[in-house]
């Protein structure tokens, strides 16, 4: 029988924790980042935040790239999410996010303000908007517990 568990949690293999210059490779530019982002956000393709429209076409403006032709209205990949209103760019966004998702002990603020290169205090907010959207994802008891109650 003991064998049998051996086995079985050989086989389960825990992801790997990419090191901050892997994840740089991964997202070396806003672009790249955005695009990643933009995948997760609208898997099913690109839609108005706003009303739920998909026929948007892409705009001339660089903080606000999309037009949403039924509310005639100009969005972005932050529209509607937990990054609205940031002056944080997408590359950070989406480090910080792969770094929370994939790091089974997290990060702190001060470190992360050391590995991106900015202030402790965009850290702090980065951290705190992330793990406030995954816990309000997560039912009530799954919040009960060390992690959940942070």
């Amino acid at each position: 029988m003991e064998a049998q568990s051996m086995s079985a949690e050989s086989d389960f293999k825990k992801p790997k924790e990419p090191t901050i210059e892997e994840l740089f490779e991964m997202f070396p530019d806003n672009e790249t980042a955005m695009r990643w982002l933009e995948g997760n956000i609208w898997p099913d393709g690109r839609e108005c935040p706003k009303c739920g429209n998909r026929q948007t076409c892409v705009a001339k403006n660089s903080h606000m790239p999309y037009y949403c032709y039924k509310c005639e209205r100009r969005f972005s990949v932050k529209a509607g999410t937990i990054m609205k209103s940031s002056h944080i760019s997408y590359q950070h966004w989406a480090i910080t996010v792969y770094i929370v998702a994939t790091r089974a002990k997290g990060i702190s603020s001060m470190q992360l303000h050391r590995d991106l290169g900015i202030t402790q205090s965009s850290a702090w907010y980065l951290l705190r908007k992330i793990k406030k959207s995954w816990r309000s994802l997560v039912g009530p008891e799954l919040r009960d517990g060390p992690v959940g109650s942070q």
